[in-house]
């Protein structure tokens, strides 16, 4: 492929994919994680993450830009790994399966209870497969498109303004009940999908870094503010009691040409759950198209999806799929940080071996 993608478009899918529907019940979690002010902890998580991204770089500089499979293969046989690709594909294919039941099951919940959960299922299959058909250079174009048709909804947020409230907040930081450990790492999920980015390094200009990190300063930077708004319009009380305080906040704006401003925004934000789908069903596709290089790309992608759909009609209610999501979750989690330091010792490794070499 002799297109890249430049680090702007690397930003954009890195906040696509990040920004999913754990969006809606983010401050909700801080508050459960971390207690009044919980907004506190997600600027520490910000900054954990931004570690784990500076790893993923140097994965990319010492690595000369080279593929996961490439880094690997210099120092082990291709066989020995392919159980450990399936691993990481089916990782990502109930990943994204999950989050497009979550979604589905809440778009039903809301504002479509008597709408036959097969047709959004069979939305979302339709797209996806238009999409992984092309490669990540025309899946990045895509994001930019849906990206600027998605981020003016943050503008909603100053509607809010006036009834904002520093009281409500509580000169509290970060007292209260608390789970630290099982809370904090419920909100790290929402910051899952930059993992992805290692998948990313051969497909990227220079700058690869500074677009990872940019886009999850967006992420960050939103949820951030979203919480930051739900604290100081609602209480902490008020958002302990509801599962997703940030429909209750779009649910207080008002158009004279919109009647419920909510169901604009929440079925608008499929469009942000397409992008983190087909991204993780992008790398499993990777993961199986390198394992198996007889296999045509589009079967592959028929397969995923194919799979994924009849998973999907498991768990038939929230929460379920929010039992499964947890389970996969501590997996991933464990995967974007294990993973860039196997590949950094990889690298380490195969610097010695080429030394021995040329001695």
């Amino acid at each position: 492929m002799k297109e890249k993608l430049h680090p702007f478009q690397v930003a954009l899918l890195i906040y696509m994919i990040q920004s999913g529907v754990t969006l809606f019940s983010i401050p909700r979690l801080s508050a459960e994680a971390f207690g009044t002010n919980g907004w506190i902890g997600i600027v520490i998580l910000f900054g954990i993450v931004t570690l784990n991204i500076l790893l993923i770089g140097l994965v990319n500089k010492y690595g000369n830009g080279q593929s996961l499979f490439m880094i690997i293969e210099n120092i082990f046989p291709k066989w020995l790994f392919v159980p450990f690709y399936l691993f990481l594909s089916i990782i990502f294919t109930l990943l994204a399966t999950l989050v497009t039941k979550k979604y589905i099951l809440l778009l039903q919940m809301l504002f479509f209870r008597d709408t036959p959960s097969i047709i959004f299922v069979g939305m979302f299959f339709i797209l996806s497969f238009f999409l992984l058909k092309g490669c990540i250079y025309e899946i990045g174009k895509a994001t930019v498109i849906l990206f600027f048709m998605t981020i003016w909804t943050m503008l909603l947020l100053t509607f809010h303004l006036s009834e904002f409230s520093f009281t409500r907040m509580t000169t509290f930081m970060m007292k209260g009940d608390k789970d630290l450990f099982s809370g904090g790492l419920n909100v790290f999920s929402a910051f899952l999908g930059y993992e992805l980015s290692i998948f990313l390094i051969p497909y990227v200009r220079k700058n690869f870094t500074k677009g990872v990190f940019f886009g999850n300063a967006i992420t960050s930077f939103i949820y951030i503010s979203v919480s930051f708004v739900c604290y100081g319009f609602f209480s902490i009380e008020y958002i302990l009691h509801d599962l997703y305080p940030v429909i209750s906040l779009i649910e207080y704006v008002k158009f004279p040409f919109v009647e419920r401003v909510e169901n604009l925004i929440f079925t608008l934000f499929a469009l942000k759950v397409l992008i983190t789908v087909v991204m993780y069903l992008w790398a499993s596709k990777e993961l199986i198209s390198h394992s198996f290089q007889k296999l045509r790309p589009n079967f592959i992608s028929l397969l995923l999806l194919t799979v994924g759909t009849l998973i999907s009609f498991i768990p038939d209610i929230i929460r379920e799929v929010d039992q499964w999501l947890t389970m996969l979750t501590y997996f991933d989690i464990g995967i974007a940080f294990l993973l860039p330091i196997f590949l950094l010792l990889l690298i380490g490794l195969n610097k010695v071996k080429q030394k021995k070499v040329t001695l």
